[in-house]
Formats: structure tokens, sequence, C-alpha cells
């Protein structure tokens, strides 16, 4: 007598107490997740607000704040649940040493494929974090002068006296004069009668 077909697929599925067991310790990993989410968050807006005291009231401050929050945020999201995906996996019993060295792996592919794109969050990380040039702020870019409009991680919105709307790249600025910060001088040539 032969034994019916769906017996080896019986033998795949656990025992009732190891699904039970599974299935907490899944649940208890979302769960630190949650939290872990949670208190990432509470930090973010901690610093937040710390940014924007820092910045004393001056222009572009609150700007600056939003957008380096954001930046943290997005990375505390990615990197909680991408923790929480491979201990999801090692719970379930996949062996994650070589998913993590592939990770690695693309990663490096996609560092080197993204150098611009990195390039340009760097440069616009710096750009926030010195403060160089703030929204309103009427700058010099290449001898052309414009006013920033929004200046986020990889790019920077400027508007020129003509009304056009330059997106450039934050990598690309080499050298920015900026003429709304601090003191200027002027030099004017009056002529008086003898």
């Amino acid at each position: 007598m032969t034994a019916p077909a769906f017996l080896p697929v019986l033998h795949l599925i656990p025992e009732t107490e190891k699904l039970v067991e599974l299935g907490v310790r899944l649940a208890l990993t979302a769960f630190g997740a949650f939290l872990l989410m949670q208190f990432g968050r509470l930090l973010v807006g901690r610093l937040r607000v710390w940014m924007v005291r820092a910045g004393h009231g001056r222009p572009g401050a609150e700007q600056r704040a939003r957008t380096l929050a954001q930046m943290f945020g997005s990375a505390v999201t990615a990197v909680v649940w991408a923790g929480a995906v491979v201990h999801s996996l090692a719970v379930l019993g996949w062996d994650v040493k070589p998913l993590l060295a592939g990770a690695g792996i693309v990663g490096v592919a996609l560092g080197f494929g993204a150098q611009t794109l990195v390039r340009d969050v760097i440069a616009g990380y710096f750009i926030l974090i010195e403060s160089q040039f703030g929204v309103g702020d009427w700058v010099d870019v290449d001898g052309q002068p414009s006013q920033v409009e929004e200046v986020t991680l990889r790019v920077t919105r400027l508007r020129s006296f003509n009304g056009f709307v330059h997106h450039v790249p934050n990598g690309e600025f080499k050298t920015v004069t900026n003429r709304s910060r601090d003191w200027h001088r002027l030099t004017v040539d009056v002529p008086v009668g003898a």
C-alpha cells in the first residue's frame, strides 16, 4: 500500500507548538521594531528642536532642522525595519549570513553606481550643517546672481534675476558667494566740484 501524495507536504509544516513559538517570536520582533521606531522618532524630534534653538532665529534654521530631521528619520526607519526583516528570517530558520554578505556586495555595487548621488547628498548635508546659504539668500554661482528658493540634501533650487529657475545638484557647487550674509562694502566714486 502506498502513502497518499499529500503526506510529504505535511512534513514541511512544523508542529503546532513550533508554529505558536514562531508566531510569538515574530510578533516580539515586530513589537520591538515598533518600539525602536517610536524611540528613534522621539530622538529625531528632540534633535530637530535642539537644531532650531541652536539656530537662534536665523533665517533658514527651521528649514535646515526640518530637512536634517527628515533625513535622520528616514535612516532610522530603514535601519530598524531592515534589522527586523533579517531577524525575522533568522527566526524562521534561514541562514542570514549569506544574505548579509550578499547585501554587502550589493551595497558596494550600488555605492559605485550612485557616486554622484552620494556626493550630492554629502555636499547637501555640509551645506545645511555649515549654514553656507539658506532660503531667501542672494548668492553668486558661477558668476550668476540668484536667490535661493529651496535647499534639500540632493539639490538646491535657485531663481535668477530674469525669473529662470535653476536646479543645481549640491555636489556641483564649487564656489558660492553669499551676498546676504553679514556686512558688505560698496565703493562709489562721487564727483565733487572744485
